[in-house]
């Protein structure tokens, strides 16, 4: 009986000892060979790795209003493989978010462990979603970039997309300064996979973005906004821009185009209302050119504005082509052939002075140049060298045709006038300031070459203060406040290369008060119908907007 025994002790014995040495080399595998992969496996289970967006930086205008905040929203994503009833969850889902519910299931039956559901809903949609208590649903905190006044100022700001990059204006121009930098938290979560607060051991917070201040002023942009969009449903108008500039300093209290859109809610509106027509549309200017022709004119000694000039009565052939004058004149002082807007007095006056002469005030004056604006899509128009020129150009270009411009070069040229003979860069944004109210970046104040002597920029100011008073420009007085301008009324070019006669561009450039100015004005409208000249339809948006301006900064009018 003992003798059997034994054996089978021994066996046992042997097998304790073969699975205790194989248990032996299997722990030296794990300690040795297997201890970082899985030691990872486990840390992967329990540490979570969070990312902290920064909070976009703000953008106010001049006086601090915030025309572009940043708000957190939370953001509904799902890890489809804790998810056991994918298409009971996506038909609840798409039932509390009104997203399609293919879609939703699309999403939850792929092989990942993360997939977006919505982004940056509403506060009664993340309560809806809540109240479904789905296992694997869950939510995540984004920000979202808020226009409080809707379309005010739209194509100065721009917008930006759902990861909140900037995609358009100074939200694209500056993105590198409003976005801020991403910071990360590395925290432990339990064997449900939810967080543990008190075991966090290691963060990086986020650096929130700088902030932009502007120099636009809100309320003189409301009003701007206003009556271009007025004029611009009246006259039927295919666009329009306005800008107003403080012409010493070069900053621009307002700029607006019509149509415009809500950068909150940019799929409301077509892709063409979002271009920003008075830096990226360019034209030709009409009789508001003549402002540079007569410029050079008198700066150069070639006419005094006294000098007489015979208008032709309303005709006037050179080579083979006949100009003439919506009003015929006869002879006339050269300050009247510009107060009168007569083409063929103007001709006549550039004729003298000749294409060198033209070409170099135009330059001069900013045409054919890029203002150096600080806003995206910016075009330099058209300004040819003298050696293309035909015969027929010097007197084309000097009333505005052969020559295109934008609404922004026509608001710097007018301030070179205005602001006694200097050439002002506009400025658009003032500062780039920390979230301490520190100062990164300044943007100076640039006043650059000189167009024309302080003598001939006082002689054209009081030419164009005749224009509103007794020419062209009625429709822009401000009684008490002397304002100066010219009208501009140009042909559009057709697709075969002909002057159109029922399309046209009609523009009011101008400054008040005459004699000492404070702001210069542009308006601009393409394609107005059925009345069309621009004493008619853009003079009395410059009357409308600075009386207000005048109210509004409390200026008092002379007596």
């Amino acid at each position: 009986m003992n003798k059997l025994i034994a054996p089978r002790i021994r066996k046992v014995l042997y097998t304790l000892l073969f699975l205790l040495a194989f248990l032996a080399i299997r722990l030296l595998f794990v300690q040795l060979g297997a201890a970082k992969p899985l030691s990872k496996i486990a840390s992967d289970q329990y540490k979570t790795f969070i990312c902290l967006l920064p909070k976009r930086g703000v953008i106010y205008d001049r006086n601090k209003k915030e025309l572009a905040v940043s708000i957190n929203l939370s953001s509904v994503y799902a890890d489809p493989l804790l998810i056991k009833d994918k298409p009971s969850a996506a038909r609840k889902l798409s039932g509390a978010l009104n997203i399609s519910e293919s879609k939703i299931l699309k999403d939850l039956t792929e092989k990942k462990r993360f997939a977006w559901i919505a982004r940056k809903v509403s506060l009664d949609k993340e309560r809806a979603v809540k109240r479904l208590r789905i296992k694997g649903v869950d939510f995540v905190k984004e920000p979202r970039r808020v226009y409080p006044n809707n379309k005010l100022a739209s194509h100065i700001i721009g917008f930006v997309g759902l990861d909140d990059k900037g995609l358009e204006g100074v939200e694209l121009m500056y993105d590198r300064f409003l976005k801020g930098a991403v910071g990360w938290r590395y925290t432990i979560r339990d064997a449900k996979r939810r967080e543990v607060p008190g075991y966090e051991y290691k963060q990086i917070p986020p650096a929130d973005g700088n902030d932009i201040i502007l120099t636009i002023d809100s309320v003189v942009q409301a009003f701007a906004e206003r009556e271009l969009n007025n004029a611009f449903k009246k006259y039927n108008a295919l666009g329009g821009s306005i800008v107003v500039m403080d012409p010493h300093t070069g900053d621009i209290l307002a700029l607006a185009n019509s149509p415009s859109y809500d950068p909150g809610d940019i799929n409301s509106s077509p892709a063409e209302a979002r271009r920003n027509r008075a830096i990226c549309d360019f034209f030709e200017p009409g009789s508001s050119f003549k402002i540079v022709t007569a410029s050079a004119v008198l700066e150069e000694n070639v006419l005094s504005q006294n000098d007489e000039l015979f208008c032709e009565n309303g005709e006037f052939k050179w080579g083979r082509h006949t100009y003439h004058d919506h009003t015929p004149h006869g002879w006339l002082p050269y300050k009247d052939v510009i107060k009168y807007s007569s083409n063929i007095g103007t001709m006549k006056s550039a004729v003298k002075l000749g294409k060198t002469g033209l070409y170099r005030y135009a330059k001069r004056f900013g045409f054919g140049e890029k203002t150096g604006i600080a806003l995206p899509g910016e075009v330099k128009g058209i300004l040819r060298h003298p050696r293309t020129w035909s015969k027929l150009s010097v007197c084309s270009i000097s009333m505005g045709q052969e020559v295109a411009a934008t609404a922004i070069q026509l608001a710097c040229a007018v301030s070179s006038i205005a602001n006694n003979g200097y050439y002002v860069k506009p400025r658009i944004i003032d500062s780039i300031q920390d979230k301490t109210g520190s100062v990164i970046k300044k943007f100076e104040r640039e006043k650059m070459h000189r167009v024309i002597s302080e003598d001939t920029a006082k002689e054209i100011r009081g030419i164009l203060r005749g224009v509103v008073e007794e020419g062209t420009g009625k429709s822009a007085e401000v009684k008490g406040y002397f304002p100066a301008g010219k009208t501009g009324t140009a042909q559009k070019v057709e697709s075969n290369g002909t002057y159109s006669h029922s399309k046209f561009t009609a523009s009011f450039v101008g400054f008040l008060p005459y004699n000492d100015p404070m702001f210069t004005v542009v308006v601009i409208l393409d394609q107005p119908r059925p009345q069309y000249y621009g004493g008619t339809v853009c003079a009395p948006v410059f009357k409308k907007v600075t009386e207000q301006m005048m109210r509004y900064y409390k200026i008092e009018p002379a007596s």
